[in-house]
């Protein structure tokens, strides 16, 4: 216990749910819902497009990757073809390593044991710990807004990535404006809620917290006890101009501008391309 509390401090406000056992059980089963896998389905498409040109196997890492490597089935039927690739399944929350551990004892997904690693270890350490060129993609499903230094993100990636190399997270939102609630959550702004019908202006790189419902799609069963978080506002603008100052292609946009599907689910993308020398 005093070493979750001495992590806790470290990573500082806005994950502390993720340390509470109760509750980062609770919130696994809840994530085992339509949206949750639709999005999780759009991430494991736009690997399987971006990962057509890298030859040999691929070794990639899940950076803030939770509970649920129950997902992504095109994508461990690639890394599970001879030779076999690798996933480093990273998350700060041992409970979440725990419950990830957990998923995989089905029948269904028992072979993923052969290509993961589960690392208890916080995004950016991780990062900055690996060899240099070593990884050929890292994906950011729901995390890459946990990152306030973004800036130290991009350069860590510029290194670690293998020329070619691919990042690809999911976005929270690219304008301004915050809206009050989602399909499983409600937005509060500088600690408040505020009424459905308006939204807030965020300054770049300012703080918003998150309160979960306890049913998906469902605000008026209430709010799931102790589960809120904190993420950060990072403006298209910024984001563009990191990605070009450290030399990535990029694509930041809803995935259906990149992947050209027919789909009414909306989703924010963004994808680094480290260029090659």
């Amino acid at each position: 216990m005093v070493e979750e509390e001495k992590k806790k401090k470290q990573i500082g406000s806005g994950l502390e749910m993720y340390f509470n056992h109760n509750v980062a059980k609770k919130f696994a089963e809840l994530e085992q819902n339509e949206k949750n896998f639709r999005v999780a389905d759009i991430v494991d498409k736009i690997i399987m497009q971006e990962m057509t040109g890298i030859k040999g196997p691929i070794y990639a890492a899940e950076l803030g990757g939770g509970a649920h490597p129950d997902r992504y089935d095109r994508f461990f039927a690639k890394l599970l073809q001879k030779p076999n690739g690798h996933l480093d399944w990273v998350d700060i929350s041992p409970y979440m390593l725990d419950l990830a551990k957990q998923y995989l004892d089905d029948d269904k997904y028992r072979n993923r044991w052969e290509v993961i690693t589960f690392i208890e270890d916080d995004i950016l350490n991780y990062l900055n710990g690996l060899e240099d060129e070593v990884l050929d993609l890292a994906i950011m499903k729901y995390t890459f807004d946990h990152i306030e230094n973004v800036s130290f993100l991009f350069e860590l990636l510029s290194k670690k990535l293998k020329d070619g190399g691919k990042m690809i997270a999911t976005i929270t939102t690219l304008s301004p404006e915050l809206k009050s609630i989602s399909t499983n959550a409600r937005f509060l702004y500088q600690g408040e809620e505020f009424p459905e019908n308006e939204t807030r202006k965020l300054e770049d790189g300012e703080r918003f917290r998150i309160k979960f419902f306890k049913q998906s799609g469902n605000p008026e069963a209430g709010y799931m006890e102790e589960a809120e978080t904190e993420k950060f506002f990072h403006s298209k603008e910024k984001i563009v101009k990191l990605a070009k100052q450290l030399g990535f292609d990029y694509y930041l946009g809803d995935w259906k501008g990149l992947a050209n599907k027919n789909e009414h689910v909306d989703q924010i993308i963004l994808v680094l391309t480290k260029n090659r020398k």
